[in-house]
């Protein structure tokens, strides 16, 4: 258990010097932005943006799995993690929109870029990305390995390596701004700071759309997307001594926390545990559903 507790807390102490070393970048990015009229740093900063609401997110969840549920609030704070999401996304929706208009007007009218200090920043981010790949990489006896590694751990596996792909996401983007540079400076063809924006912001949008729709999602307690309803439910059905489901429900609290309610009607209510035994096993070995709640019925 002290084991656990440590090597959480390491991750823990990962993630915040990541974070800031991460954000710390994103301002000299946008700072950098204004000082070279470079649109492509204001892109990369998108792109940034995203990364460090990945990282801070993954935080997040992280600290808040350790916080117990209130009378207030059952669930505890999962769903606080999801609005962030949300927020997040909009937000990038809205500043990759801007970036794809400037880059469109900047085709036409393309404003001398200070490719120097551009390639600078572009170098400076690619060395704090390396540093944070370095912080985060490699798969340790800390990230598994041993037994009882309950599902708070698998989470916070899950938030390391999903911070792992955030910043060599991150790697790409820098490379990009320092080649970007090294062209307007040799060639001065100025046009190439619109188009990597362009690039930067169509490659962004998909993916910020797609966590605003998983947000939605979860936040509206739709069906999880890796989950069919159906297939849950005949799934159920075909357990021996089920002859009815109704009220079937199935919802995420948060990123891959599942859940599922239902009453199901049984012949032989003298099977009922039994039958309750079998449906949650299914549920999580099959579907990945962790907390369920199962009402018997004799009747429909």
């Amino acid at each position: 258990m002290q084991q656990t507790e440590s090597t959480s807390s390491n991750r823990i102490s990962k993630l915040k010097i990541v974070l800031i070393l991460t954000s710390t970048y994103f301002v000299a990015e946008i700072v950098g932005s204004l000082l070279t009229n470079s649109l492509a740093l204001l892109a990369d900063a998108g792109h940034m943006l995203t990364d460090v609401g990945g990282l801070a997110l993954s935080l997040f969840a992280i600290n808040f799995t350790r916080k117990k549920p209130t009378p207030q609030r059952t669930y505890g704070f999962y769903r606080t993690e999801i609005l962030a999401s949300l927020v997040n996304s909009v937000a990038l929706v809205m500043l990759s929109i801007y970036i794809f208009i400037e880059g469109y007007r900047h085709i036409f009218a393309p404003p001398e870029i200070q490719s120097i200090p551009m390639t600078i920043i572009g170098g400076v981010g690619l060395a704090v990305n390396v540093l944070c790949v370095k912080i985060l990489g490699g798969h340790s006896h800390e990230d598994g390995g041993h037994e009882g590694h309950d599902h708070k751990h698998e989470e916070e596996n899950l938030n390391m390596k999903g911070a792992r792909l955030e910043v060599l996401s991150d790697t790409a983007g820098a490379a990009g701004i320092i080649i970007t540079g090294i062209i307007i400076f040799f060639t001065k063809f100025y046009l190439a700071d619109a188009i990597f924006s362009i690039g930067l912001s169509i490659f962004i949008l998909p993916r910020t759309w797609s966590i605003m729709k998983k947000s939605i999602n979860i936040l509206m307690e739709g069906t999880p997307s890796n989950i069919d309803y159906e297939e849950v439910k005949n799934a159920i059905l075909k357990i021996k001594g089920v002859t009815g489901i109704f009220d079937l429900h199935i919802w995420a609290i948060t990123s891959g926390m599942n859940a599922l309610s239902a009453h199901v009607v049984t012949l032989d209510q003298k099977k009922s545990q039994a039958i309750i035994l079998e449906i949650r096993s299914i549920l999580e070995n099959k579907f990945g559903i962790i907390r369920s709640t199962i009402q018997i019925e004799p009747y429909h």
